[in-house]
C-alpha cells in the first residue's frame, strides 16, 4: 500500500478510483464532501485524508450533526484548532444533512471566517459527510443553498461494499487480524464456501456490518475454522444481489439440500403467508395457480 492508502484496503476499480481521488485532494486545503450509504466507510476516508495532509500533526476532530448545538460546533471547531494558532486541524461533519437551520447559519460564518484574515477562527480543514443526497436536501429547503455550495467542492462518493465483491475477502483478513489482535484472541480461519457466500451477500450495512461479523467470528470462533452454518442466517440464505449481477438467488450449501423437501417447505411457507388464499401464494412462487395445486396434491399437503 502507498501512504495515502495505508490504511484502506481495496484493489477493486470502483474503489481505486475513489483512493485516487483521496490522494489528489489529500494534499490540499479544499473543502471535501464524502457521500456513500451508511457504513461504507466515510470517516475512516476522512481520517486517512487528515493522516496524510500537511495537518496532519493538528488535531482531527468528528462531530454529528444530528441534533448539534451551535454551541456544540463551536466547541468542536476550538478542539480541532487546540494544538496551533496559525495551522489549524481537520473538522469532520458527520450527517451534514442533519444541521438545523442555526448551525447551518453559524457554520456559513465559519466558512466566511475561514477565507479571510479575521481573527477569531483557526485556518482548519473542513471535511463533511453524507448518506443523504445533499441536492435532493436542498431542493426540499432543508439544506440551505449556499451552504450547499460551500460544501460541494470535491465530492467523493464511496463506494457500497456489494459492488466491491472483490476487495471482501482482503477487508475480511484485515479486519480478521486487526480485531484478534485487540481482544487477544486467535484469529479464526475461514472455509471456501464461507468464503464465498461472504462475497455474494449484499452487505446492506456495508464495511460496518463486515466489521462486526468479524468481530462476532473472533469471539465466538477464536482459533476455529468458520463454515457455512457458522454464519448468520441472512447470509447463509444465498445471494443478495437478485439476478441482476447474474447469479441466482439460491446457493447450494455444502451440504447439500434435499430439493423435494425444500419444494415442500417453500410451499406450505408461501400458503402460510397468504393466509391459504392459493392464488397469493402461487404469485409468491412465481408459477401458475394449477401448477401450485399439482404439486400440492404431490406433497400431499393440507390445504384446507
Amino acid at each position: 500500500m502507498n501512504d495515502v492508502t495505508s490504511h484502506l484496503v481495496g484493489n477493486s476499480p470502483e474503489f481505486t478510483r475513489v483512493l485516487h481521488a483521496a490522494r489528489m485532494v489529500a494534499g490540499t486545503d479544499t473543502t471535501v464532501l464524502l457521500q456513500g450509504e451508511p457504513g461504507a466507510g466515510k470517516e475512516r476516508m476522512a481520517r486517512e485524508i487528515h493522516a496524510v495532509s500537511r495537518r496532519r500533526e493538528r488535531p482531527f476532530v468528528a462531530v454529528s450533526c444530528a441534533g448539534i448545538t451551535v454551541l456544540e460546533l463551536e466547541e468542536a471547531v476550538q478542539r480541532s484548532a487546540a494544538a496551533a494558532p496559525g495551522l489549524g486541524g481537520t473538522l469532520l461533519l458527520k450527517d451534514v444533512a442533519e444541521l438545523s437551520a442555526e448551525p447551518q447559519a453559524w457554520l456559513l460564518h465559519l466558512f466566511d471566517s475561514l477565507g479571510s484574515s479575521r481573527p477569531g477562527f483557526p485556518g482548519l480543514r473542513v471535511i463533511a459527510s453524507s448518506s443523504q443526497d445533499l441536492q435532493a436536501a436542498t431542493d426540499a429547503g432543508s439544506l440551505r443553498e449556499d451552504l450547499f455550495y460551500r460544501l460541494y467542492v470535491v465530492p467523493i462518493e464511496l463506494p457500497p461494499l456489494r459492488k466491491r465483491q472483490d476487495d471482501i475477502v482482503l477487508l475480511l483478513k484485515q479486519f480478521n487480524a486487526e480485531l484478534a489482535a485487540f481482544h487477544g484472541r486467535r484469529a479464526p480461519r475461514y472455509s471456501v464456501t464461507a468464503r464465498n457466500l461472504l462475497k455474494l451477500y449484499a452487505w446492506p450495512g456495508n464495511v460496518r456490518e463486515l466489521r462486526n461479523l468479524c468481530e462476532r467470528m473472533v469471539i465466538l470462533m477464536a482459533g476455529n475454522m468458520v463454515q457455512p452454518e457458522d454464519l448468520p442466517l441472512e447470509i447463509r440464505r444465498g445471494p443478495a444481489q437478485q439476478r441482476t449481477g447474474g447469479w441466482s438467488r439460491f446457493v447450494l450449501p455444502a451440504e447439500g439440500i434435499d430439493l423435494l423437501a425444500l419444494e415442500g417447505d417453500m410451499i406450505r411457507q408461501a400458503l402460510g403467508m397468504s393466509g391459504g388464499n392459493r392464488s397469493k401464494a402461487a404469485r409468491l412462487l412465481g408459477v401458475s395457480r394449477d401448477t401450485l395445486l399439482y404439486r400440492i396434491q404431490k406433497h400431499a399437503i393440507d390445504a384446507s
